[in-house]
């Protein structure tokens, strides 16, 4: 029994997922549901259009393309109504198992062993991070093309071929969202770092799509259409839902979190709650980089230092970036959700780096509990937890009862997710 799992680990790790999949929402799965701009935004236009305008539908509200939205909302429409959001929930899977079968198959830098593989995939799809806002519709596909654009930044590619498959998921993903776009100075690095075929033609895909999200950002605001709850200034309550959001919560899960605040905190001032947990994970993050200097002098020369600057750079980035690009993006005084997703993510990888790198102990260990501590709370929250709405029918809208009533008056506004507030007009 061990011989088989030890020779198929990875299949068995695979298929495990697919259950906890199915398990978190299995309504989801056999009934499929639109939920929000999923299907009053994208669906309502390409059900109301042809198809290269459905292609390339670009919601200036939001101010960025999604194309990935626009996709499944053309193959959902390929289908009956009845059937429409269901496809357009599997296509939501497509990133997820990419990541999942790129994690443990591809050769990389981030990543070089099963376990390590094994604890990537788990803080993507079992910690808190993967709120159920997220979780199973198109419209947030972004957030894990993005997780893939920045794994595609540590693969090993052969300098004498070029991966069309890796070209083209990248493509993809730059004119789904501007997360992956952010990661362009990153790809311009690695670029330089190992002048390969590929990294070449990577780093011009993505500066391409860059460049014409940039462009539709700028014409989003400078007409009036986007959203004016957007591009605002960072205030000190931001600052503190950040910290709860991505710090915090990301190991601890929101109801362990509010628990301790509750019992033991909460006459404590909040910014200063902040500023304690900042400064104990600045800690941490200085005392590793001066535990790195220390071996990249005593190895000056290895290949490995090229490596170990590319993962540290484009994480250390990574979280930058995308944390300030949340926190003046992000629709009012808050970081939470969907928003602290991908912070959170690249936060979580950091300490994974420190147990691929580190070999200071203490080190290596306080990052495993952290890890450990993140999934173990998360798995808690999985399925059951304070948006469970978002995952399960709780008096939801039937969706064949929907239809009967729009076949029979088409200005019938059909019921989506999240009930009972979002609803679809399918005319114009």
């Amino acid at each position: 029994m061990l011989e088989v799992f030890t020779k198929r680990k990875k299949e068995i790790f695979f298929f495990l997922l697919l259950i906890l999949f199915f398990y978190r929402s299995p309504y989801i799965f056999l009934n499929g549901r639109f939920m929000a701009e999923e299907g009053n935004v994208f669906f309502k236009y390409a059900y109301l259009n042809n198809f290269f305008s459905s292609l390339f539908f670009i919601d200036f509200l939001s101010g960025y393309m999604n194309l990935w939205a626009n996709i499944s909302a053309i193959f959902s429409n390929m289908f009956s109504l009845k059937f429409a959001p269901i496809v357009s929930n599997y296509l939501s899977l497509v990133p997820k198992l990419i990541i999942i079968i790129f994690s443990l198959n591809r050769d990389n830098l981030l990543i070089n062993k099963f376990y390590l593989s094994a604890v990537f995939v788990l803080i993507i799809f079992i910690s808190p991070l993967n709120v159920p806002e997220i979780w199973m519709n198109s419209i947030n596909s972004q957030i894990f093309f993005a997780m893939l654009v920045f794994f595609l930044v540590f693969i090993k590619y052969d300098n004498s071929k070029y991966n069309i498959v890796d070209a083209f998921i990248l493509f993809i993903s730059g004119l789904t969202g501007i997360y992956s776009c952010i990661l362009l100075p990153v790809f311009i690095l690695k670029f330089n770092l190992f002048r390969t075929k590929q990294d070449f033609l990577n780093l011009i895909l993505l500066g391409v799509c860059t460049l014409f999200q940039f462009l539709i950002v700028i014409y989003s605001k400078f007409s009036n259409s986007l959203y004016e709850g957007k591009l605002h200034t960072v205030n000190l309550e931001l600052i503190i839902n950040f910290t709860y959001n991505v710090l915090v919560k990301s190991f601890l899960g929101t109801d362990l979190t509010k628990y301790i605040y509750n019992n033991f905190l909460i006459n404590i001032d909040l910014s200063l709650i902040s500023l304690v947990i900042i400064l104990i994970f600045t800690a941490i993050f200085f005392l590793f980089l001066n535990h790195l200097r220390k071996i990249f002098l005593k190895n000056r020369e290895k290949i490995e230092n090229k490596e170990i600057k590319l993962i540290l750079i484009a994480t250390i980035y990574a979280f930058i970036s995308t944390s300030i690009l949340v926190l003046i993006g992000g629709t009012g005084d808050y970081v939470g959700g969907r928003y602290a997703a991908l912070p959170s993510f690249y936060f979580l990888v950091f300490f994974i780096i420190i147990i691929r790198i580190s070999k200071i102990k203490f080190l290596k260990y306080l990052s495993l509990f952290f890890l450990v501590s993140s999934v173990f709370f998360g798995a808690i929250s999985f399925k059951n937890n304070d948006y469970s709405q978002y995952l399960e029918c709780q008096n939801c809208p039937n969706w064949p009862d929907e239809i009967k009533k729009f076949d029979q008056d088409k200005t019938y506004s059909l019921k989506i997710w999240p009930y009972p507030s979002k609803t679809m007009q399918l005319i114009n």
